[in-house]
């Protein structure tokens, strides 16, 4: 979402500041409010029946969550947001959203293409899934990870957002043992490295 359109959603929504690990919304809760992500990273996490959770999704700047809560009314979240640092949000419902919507047809547009990209982004991670060896889906990770969060360094680009071993496994679908063994293979072969907690993929990756 481009700056001009933020500041419409902006001056129309209420504002929410989330801590570290604070839940924006969680699974099954009412989705009846749009939120656009101002500063900050959330994740997204699906639990299944047996307990196990999934994320799905990490949500950054200018992304919005809840847009399921546009198109249909009555119905609940799929998902858990959870902050991954100290966040801050706009959340409008959806009844003030649809009117400034209709308003700023530009708005809608990038709704569109929000979206579209969204499911874009999800059959490609699925394709991963089933065609690709645990080396290159976390590889392929790091490289979207540096597209939507890096920042570029002597050595490549500097991902700054922070992930555990575990988080990228849930991202996976595979276990943390393999991607630790992964991720120590590739900073072997000198495509990744790590400064403190945070990666670096190398410039060669690109």
């Amino acid at each position: 979402m481009n700056k001009d359109s933020f500041k419409i959603i902006c001056h129309a929504a209420s504002k929410q500041l989330k801590r570290k690990g604070e839940f924006l919304f969680c699974q099954g809760d009412t989705a009846d409010t749009i939120y656009i992500v101002k500063e900050g990273n959330f994740k997204l996490i699906r639990t299944t029946e047996n307990g196990d959770e999934a994320i799905l999704q990490i949500v950054s700047p200018g992304e919005i969550l809840g847009e399921s809560a546009l198109f249909r009314s009555g119905i609940t979240h799929p998902v858990t947001a959870i902050a991954m640092e100290e966040s801050k949000v706009c959340s409008i419902d959806r009844n003030t959203f649809e009117k400034v919507i209709k308003a700023e047809p530009d708005l809608a547009w990038q709704m569109i293409e929000n979206l579209s990209n969204r499911l874009y982004n999800t059959w490609e991670q699925l394709t991963e899934s089933y065609t690709q060896n645990a080396r290159e889906k976390v590889l392929n990770l790091f490289v979207r990870l540096a597209q939507e969060h890096g920042e570029s360094c002597l050595q490549g680009q500097y991902i700054k957002i922070r992930l555990t071993q575990q988080e990228i496994a849930s991202l996976m679908g595979v276990s943390r043992v393999i991607v630790s063994q992964v991720i120590n293979d590739l900073i072997a072969d000198n495509y990744l490295s790590k400064e403190k907690k945070n990666y670096i993929l190398k410039s060669r990756c690109f």
